[in-house]
């Protein structure tokens, strides 16, 4: 199996690279969410596999990535190396990133912390900033703690499914509930004490592209926020959908746009 081993701290991290000979796209998923759900997501299955090389990458605590159980170990900075150690393992000086949610995020850390290395940030349902008090954010934190104490992630994927009111599909329920339920209260803990990614989102010269659903209230706002402040960044408000609709639904906007980005910057 493909890994790749972070240089800062000797964790690795697995990724699944499709090979070809376009442009590499770097991609990360969703908290809770390992590869396996990323590849299903409309908007990856929506890339052509014969103009762009695909590299999907589970996050540190996720799939089949090291698992620590320390919040320490899930500091940005951290879990940007782990980007940057996929991109060494293939021998790729830079890349396209796409992150959809926690991926998101990352991407966010990356344009910060190894903007040498990217061509392009993608960045779905989320934020630069501190962690917003709002409602999902709530919700997720009393339902990792349940999970962490109970040993199993059914109180978060209840949590998930009772707070969007939707059931998963099957398959998306087991990848879920197959996740350790320490190491990503772990990961959230280092989130929610992390503060801004960046001070200064004005001086940034990263092509970026920010799209996020218009009904998310909570990160939609700060998403906006950060689009003004990045200089010629992009925003895309997908009508009628909240965060988990804005992953999961018919993307056509998304993936328009997506093309646009990667096609104008390889």
């Amino acid at each position: 199996m493909p890994y790749a081993t972070n240089a800062t701290d000797g964790h690795r991290v697995y990724f699944e690279d499709d090979g070809g000979t376009g442009p590499v796209v770097v991609v990360h998923g969703g908290f809770g969410e390992p590869v396996e759900l990323v590849r299903a997501s409309p908007l990856i299955q929506g890339l052509p596999a014969d103009e762009f090389r695909l590299v999907h990458v589970d996050h540190r605590g996720h799939g089949r990535s090291d698992k620590p159980h320390d919040p320490e170990a899930y500091a940005m900075p951290r879990r940007v190396a782990d980007a940057v150690a996929v991109l060494d393992a293939l021998d790729v000086e830079r890349a396209h990133f796409i992150g959809i949610s926690w991926g998101g995020r990352l991407g966010f850390g990356v344009g910060e912390h190894a903007p040498e290395r990217v061509l392009s940030l993608v960045m779905g349902g989320q934020q630069p900033y501190r962690w917003p008090d709002s409602p999902l954010v709530g919700v997720v934190t009393r339902a990792l703690a349940e999970s962490r104490d109970e040993g199993t992630m059914e109180p978060l994927l209840h949590a998930f499914e009772d707070f969007w009111q939707v059931t998963f599909p099957e398959a998306r329920r087991t990848l879920v509930l197959a996740n350790d339920p320490e190491a990503l209260a772990a990961a959230w803990t280092a989130a929610l004490a992390e503060g801004p990614v960046s001070e200064h989102l004005s001086a940034w010269r990263v092509r970026c592209l920010i799209f996020i659903g218009a009904a998310d209230g909570d990160f939609l706002e700060l998403a906006q926020h950060a689009a003004s402040e990045i200089p010629d960044a992009e925003f895309l408000s997908l009508v009628g959908r909240d965060h988990y609709q804005a992953h999961t639904g018919q993307d056509d906007p998304v993936l328009a746009a997506v093309l646009r980005m990667l096609r104008g910057s390889s």
